[in-house]
């Protein structure tokens, strides 16, 4: 995505109703279809290439497909990264990813924004308040070095689901373990992306 006036639009699905987003500078979004797996792929090699690391081609192959089928096994439609000199690069790595959840029985989608608010830090943002936003911390390993992976999640309910389904988007930054929740680094993705997701609205809505 170019700038912000380039909004992130989705045609309405079985699973998704239409709905647009601004990205940040510099974000580009991918769908999770074999077309834009092998897109990601393709500028991924050519990033390994021009670094002369061309001998990783084959591992990345084989996270990207890992990675693929496990966004596709929690329901996600669409995912965005920063683009190589994205102004978001001075905070580092991060990715967007955008999923369905669907409530069930034993876990009611109430019962997760009641969690999220009571026991996770919760806020309602947005104009309207309709976002309920929350993060957590997992730790991680990368290249062999153990680190943390902060998840900031935005729920928002479909129209006409009766609160029985959402679109969940959730930002994962990877980082130093010694970096806390309430450092200047994370507080700054959290305030980028909570003026962006604030910005989502369903095309038609009901």
């Amino acid at each position: 995505m170019a700038d912000l006036r380039t909004e992130l639009r989705s045609r309405a699905t079985e699973n998704i109703p239409a709905y647009r987003m601004l990205l940040p500078p510099g974000w580009e979004a991918h769908d999770l279809t074999a077309a834009g797996e092998s897109s990601v792929l393709a500028q991924a090699t050519a990033r390994l290439a021009s670094a002369q690391r061309p001998d990783l081609a084959s591992a990345l192959r084989r996270h990207v497909a890992e990675a693929m089928t496990a966004l596709r096994g929690q329901r996600a439609f669409v995912y965005a990264l920063a683009r190589e000199g994205a102004p978001t690069w001075v905070l580092g790595a991060a990715s967007l990813v955008g999923m369905k959840r669907v409530a069930s029985p034993e876990v009611p989608l109430d019962a997760v924004v009641r969690e999220a608010i009571e026991r996770r830090g919760g806020v309602a943002i947005g104009e309207d308040y309709r976002i309920v936003r929350w993060t957590e911390r997992r730790p991680v390993v990368l290249d062999e070095v153990e680190a943390v992976s902060t998840l900031v999640h935005y729920l928002i309910p479909i129209p006409g689901s009766r609160r029985t389904a959402a679109v969940q988007w959730t930002v994962t930054v990877a980082h130093g373990a010694d970096v806390a929740a309430d450092s200047p680094l994370i507080q700054s993705w959290i305030a980028l992306f909570d003026g962006h997701i604030a910005t989502f609205t369903w095309s038609n809505p009901a």
